[in-house]
């Protein structure tokens, strides 16, 4: 319920403020395993990402937001569970297999971490290693203008437009594995994203 209301209210205010606009909601499978992968340039993307795919979404957040109890005890009422940033987190890659083969829906960002240009930039292996792990479709977003909203250390938030464009689901074989699997499997689906991209940047001239 708490996520379903909060959603609700964050995707108005982000119509209001920001003038969103989502293209290609149609495109998110209504069940079954589902991996999110959008572009990641602000620290609006995971709210971004979170109403502009019509499902509720699982994510993964660094560890450190949850040393804080209050705030701790917030995200993990919307579905977010801790991931360590250094080196490689089998806990936190374990329960989000376990979720996807449940059905559920995991946020991952291909890149890692958040841009410092705003481009795209290298894939890592962990969203092809669930991918491969899971049996889960990778669903590709590329979210337009959330840097120039919350710039890397701003304190207050600019009222920019913002569009989130998502692409059609992206299926790969079950029977894959070892690193240079998984790395294919996040290099295809950046490119899905850069595809997403050239899209947005054309329709805005």
């Amino acid at each position: 319920m708490i996520y379903f209301i909060s959603r609700n209210i964050l995707k108005a205010l982000f119509k209001i403020f920001f003038r969103l606009r989502i293209i290609g909601a149609g495109n998110c499978p209504k069940n079954g395993p589902l991996i999110i992968a959008p572009n990641h340039a602000s620290f609006f993307d995971p709210l971004i990402a979170g109403f502009a795919v019509p499902r509720k979404l699982n994510f993964m957040a660094r560890e450190s937001l949850f040393r804080n109890r209050v705030f701790g005890k917030i995200i993990s009422s919307v579905n977010a569970f801790p991931l360590k940033r250094e080196g490689a987190d089998l806990v936190a890659m374990r329960a989000a297999i376990d979720k996807l083969r449940s059905g559920r829906a995991v946020l991952i960002f291909p890149e890692g971490t958040r841009s410092r240009d705003g481009k795209l930039g290298a894939p890592r292996a962990g969203i092809g290693f669930l991918a491969a792990n899971s049996g889960a479709s990778i669903l590709p977003c590329y979210i337009k203008g959330s840097r120039d909203a919350l710039p890397k250390g701003a304190a207050f938030p600019r009222f920019k437009k913002i569009s989130v464009r998502i692409g059609k689901p992206l299926r790969f074989d079950k029977n894959g594995s070892g690193k240079e699997y998984y790395m294919r499997i996040a290099e295809d689906t950046m490119s899905a994203i850069a595809q997403l991209k050239d899209i947005s940047d054309s329709d805005a001239r």
